[in-house]
């Protein structure tokens, strides 16, 4: 009989769930912020600058150095090349991305008449696209191990009408794996089948946040600001994996395709607080709290399949497909970011951000929603699992502006991101990184910048525990804003 595997949830991504765990608490926690052309070009390392219609992300303080009112809108254009590497073969996958980065507003009235210290306030609103989800992984290659060793594995012991249906059931029904006499399954393979895999991966959907801001000025050297940001979340998974006979014997399948289907939805909330203070006029100092963000989601997911055997195509019954849904909740980890800037007069400034974030302390929760019957206690386990494989990290951004006979600028920036995962669980995978350069040119009260950035990460794929993928993703990003100051 060949040896069994039961499918365990490792990191980053895996093959298929059909409840919330892990994996959805780091997807919406881990989020490497998007904006302005400025605000990307300089690495998003905002936190002590400000003047920039994205840098309410970082500290909404930073609003706060506005003296007059602005309007801002961005573009954002990524191409996202994933390389693959499956039992030493590799495989290329593109995907080209074209979204709206950034809209928004900054009102500002000056109260400096009132002679009480306070020269101006601010009242803003910001739409940033702060995560994008599109993507699209593929990987081929042959081993002798197959996705059907953990269907009939899961099987064990349960009654073939009693099967779990998004998986096991549906492989017994397209008669790619049957029962054995002691409650054991197996797959419809004999112990020397090597199968040819092939995965194909895509995924779309982001986060988006609005944000609603009041900040400000007090004597030009002490700045506070707070935001409310409302996300919009929207994550849509499909796979599909296909395994065929390599040179196996005729009494075994030739071929199986399963199908799986992935949407979630939901809302969030969060507040932001922040000061910069001026000790000098060339140094600022920020510091900003970002509360949890508390999300409602819900998922739907479906699933499908089927085989051919001697020319044979097994498949199940149009209709009865099986399909479910569930709510829940989810908090991110807070986050505290210290920053520091230094100006250099009229010629251009420097920034750097250091952001703390503890992802073990994000959480799942039951629906408040009775239709779900939820239970007491619900994500117990995958809490626990969440405090003992995840850590805290420090994000650092550093970013820089040069000007240039007043009216052009030049901007370069790098941000750092650590796997979120203890390294017994991430080993062999690398922190995130950004490069990113770019420039603007002001004309009287319009402002044109364009930032070009380069994003890298490692992580590994499992489709079931013995099936590691090895994942290499860059994204180039070409970034076009335009603001205009009134």
């Amino acid at each position: 009989m060949r040896k069994l595997f039961i499918a365990y949830i490792l990191f980053q991504m895996t093959g298929y769930s059909f409840s919330q765990d892990v994996i959805d608490l780091v997807r919406y926690s881990n989020l490497q912020l998007q904006g302005s052309a400025r605000f990307e070009a300089m690495g998003g390392s905002f936190g002590a600058l400000g003047s920039d219609i994205s840098s309410s992300l970082i500290n909404p303080a930073g609003y706060g150095r506005y003296s007059s009112s602005q309007f801002g809108i961005g573009f954002n254009y990524n191409n996202i090349r994933n390389t693959s590497d499956f039992q030493n073969q590799s495989t290329l996958s593109k995907k080209n991305v074209f979204k709206p980065s950034n809209v928004g507003f900054v009102i500002a009235n000056d109260v400096s008449h009132k002679n009480k210290g306070f020269l101006y306030n601010q009242i803003g609103f910001s739409y940033n696209r702060v995560d994008n989800f599109t993507n699209r992984i593929e990987y081929n290659g042959r081993m002798l191990n197959s996705l059907l060793d953990v269907f009939a594995g899961s099987a064990y012991l349960y009654a073939t009408n009693e099967l779990p249906p998004f998986t096991s059931q549906l492989a017994y029904t397209t008669n790619a794996i049957y029962a054995n006499i002691d409650g054991s399954y197996s797959p419809r393979l004999s112990q020397t089948d090597t199968m040819n895999h092939t995965r194909i991966i895509s995924t779309k959907g982001g986060v988006s946040e609005y944000t609603f801001s009041y900040s400000t000025n007090y004597l030009n050297r002490l700045y506070f600001g707070i935001n409310w940001g409302i996300r919009a979340a929207r994550y849509t998974e499909d796979y599909t994996h296909k395994e065929s006979q390599y040179g196996g014997p005729i009494t075994s399948i030739d071929s199986f395709e399963y199908i799986y289907h992935l949407e979630t939805r939901g809302n969030g909330n969060n507040f932001k607080i922040g000061i910069i203070y001026l000790p000098v006029q060339q140094l600022r100092l920020g510091l900003s709290l970002h509360t949890p963000t508390y999300y409602s989601l819900k998922d739907a997911w479906s699933a499908d399949m089927n085989m051919i055997r001697n020319d044979t195509l097994y498949g199940v019954v149009s209709g009865k497909t099986p399909t479910g849904d569930y709510k829940y909740r989810l908090r991110t980890p807070a986050k505290v970011i210290g920053s520091l800037a230094y100006v250099f007069g009229t010629r251009g400034s420097i920034n750097i951000d250091v952001e703390y974030i503890d992802y073990s302390k994000a959480n799942l929760k039951s629906t408040n929603d009775p239709v779900y019957a939820p239970e007491p206690n619900e994500y117990r386990y995958q809490n626990e699992e969440a405090s003992q494989i995840l850590k805290p990290v420090l994000n650092i951004r550093i970013g820089g502006e040069m000007v240039i006979q007043t009216q052009y600028y030049v901007r370069a920036g790098f941000a750092y991101y650590p796997q979120p995962y203890e390294s017994n669980v991430s080993a062999g995978t690398k922190a995130g990184t950004t490069i990113s350069f770019g420039g603007g040119i002001k004309l009287g009260s319009n402002s044109i910048d364009l930032a070009y950035k380069i994003q890298s990460k490692n992580f590994n794929y499992y489709a079931f525990d013995v099936s590691k993928t090895s994942i290499n993703s860059n994204t180039n990003g070409l970034i076009l804003s335009y603001s205009v100051n009134f």
